[in-house]
């Protein structure tokens, strides 16, 4: 983490609670009432879980899996291993609606058996919390980060997990186990920091099942890409871009998925759901 990061974090913080204080507090309430009425793009998915397979990755590693090398990309997210003990305090206020109008979103797609990839999962509080939901299935939550992947073991077992996986692993390059291996796979607010938002893209759609959806939320509409782009190159570890829903679905079209629904499910904030043919 630079100098800049470490003199403008705060600063970023303190937005990011702001933001969630004034923008998104109304908006959920606007929500609630039924009055909020979110930008959209492309066709609304059907919810379909696919039938069930039994856990496998759960049951074969009970301890976190590193990686044997450390791969040149891993700067990237160097400022990720610095900051991870202060993570969470520092941005949960602006990413916990975020989270919790993700898992409403993707409840309808999966069902108690569902196998769930977090392929960028931090600190673990996401991955933790749906894990919970799939007592049948199991939740692989990883990172390139290593300090964040021993984060989330240690949360996982002190919240009694034992449907969870947990591998250090770069996004755009995951396991060969990891090979249509998946239900869904969920990415939040951490595509912005992806390197090669291509490749990226490329291995979700690798990761998985025939009918699998990826469910991604990050900073979307050109308005807000607009007014973030210069903080968060500045202050953000690891800031890459944020990206449109124009241009999520051209990059998800690309790699390979057959449709792409996107939503503005609250202000600045982008939904995305791509999904996969049924026969591959």
């Amino acid at each position: 983490m630079n100098s800049a990061q470490l003199a403008l974090g705060p600063v970023l913080a303190a937005q990011l609670w702001n933001w969630s204080l004034f923008v998104f507090a109304p908006a959920i309430q606007l929500k609630r009432a039924g009055l909020y009425r979110p930008t959209t793009l492309g066709p609304s998915p059907t919810a379909a879980p696919l039938p069930a397979l039994a856990p496998d990755l759960s049951g074969a590693h009970d301890a976190p899996v590193f990686l044997d090398e450390t791969p040149e990309i891993y700067a990237s997210v160097e400022g990720f291993d610095v900051c991870a003990e202060l993570y969470d305090g520092a941005v949960r206020p602006f990413s916990d609606p975020i989270r919790k109008e993700l898992l409403e979103l993707m409840r309808p797609h999966l069902s108690q058996g569902s196998r769930v990839l977090d392929p960028s999962s931090g600190t673990g509080s996401l991955a933790v919390e749906l894990a919970g939901e799939l007592p049948e299935g199991e939740l692989v939550a990883a990172d390139l980060s290593r300090a964040m992947v021993e984060r989330t073991a240690a949360a996982a077992a002190a919240a009694g997990r034992t449907n969870m996986a947990f591998f250090q692993a770069d996004v755009a390059a995951m396991p060969e186990a990891f090979t249509g291996y998946f239900d869904a796979v969920m990415s939040c607010l951490s595509f912005h920091h992806y390197p090669d938002g291509p490749a990226a893209a490329a291995s979700f759609r690798k990761a998985l099942r025939p009918g699998g959806k990826a469910f991604i939320a990050d900073g979307g509409p050109k308005w807000f890409v607009d007014i973030a782009r210069d903080i968060s190159r500045i202050a953000d570890p690891g800031f890459v871009q944020h990206r449109t829903g124009e241009e999520f679905s051209e990059l998800l079209l690309g790699a390979g998925f057959s449709e792409v629904y996107w939503e503005e499910a609250l202000p600045g904030i982008g939904f995305t759901i791509a999904s996969t043919r049924t026969s591959g």
